[in-house]
C-alpha cells in the first residue's frame, strides 16, 4: 500500500507547488492584505458619508474575496488531502507491525 501512496504524495507535492506559484501570479498575499484594509475602511461609519466611495469599496471587496476565498479553499483542501495521506501511511504502518 505504501508504494501506492508514493505517487499520490508526489502529486500532492506538485499541486502544492502549483498553488504556491498561482498564489504569486495572482498576488494572493497583497490581495489578502488589501482585503483586510478594505474591510477596515468599510467598518468606519464615515465611509457611508460618501456613498460612491462606499460602493466602490464594496465592489473591490467582492473582487478580493473571490480571489482570497478561492486560494484559501484550495489551501484547505490540499491540507486535508495531506492529512488523509498521512493517516493512510500511519494506518498501513500500523497494520504491517501486527
Amino acid at each position: 500500500v505504501l508504494e501506492e501512496l508514493n505517487p499520490l504524495a508526489n502529486q500532492l507535492k506538485e499541486l502544492r507547488q502549483r498553488a504556491a506559484t498561482l498564489g504569486g501570479i495572482f498576488d494572493f498575499a497583497n490581495k489578502e492584505e488589501r482585503l483586510i484594509e478594505v474591510n477596515r475602511e468599510l467598518e468606519q461609519p464615515k465611509v457611508w458619508d460618501k456613498p460612491e466611495r462606499a460602493q466602490e469599496l464594496g465592489r473591490e471587496r467582492a473582487r478580493l474575496e473571490a480571489v482570497v476565498d478561492t486560494f484559501r479553499r484550495i489551501d484547505a483542501r490540499l491540507n486535508d488531502a495531506n492529512e488523509l495521506l498521512e493517516l493512510a501511511r500511519a494506518e498501513d504502518d500500523a497494520s504491517m507491525a501486527e
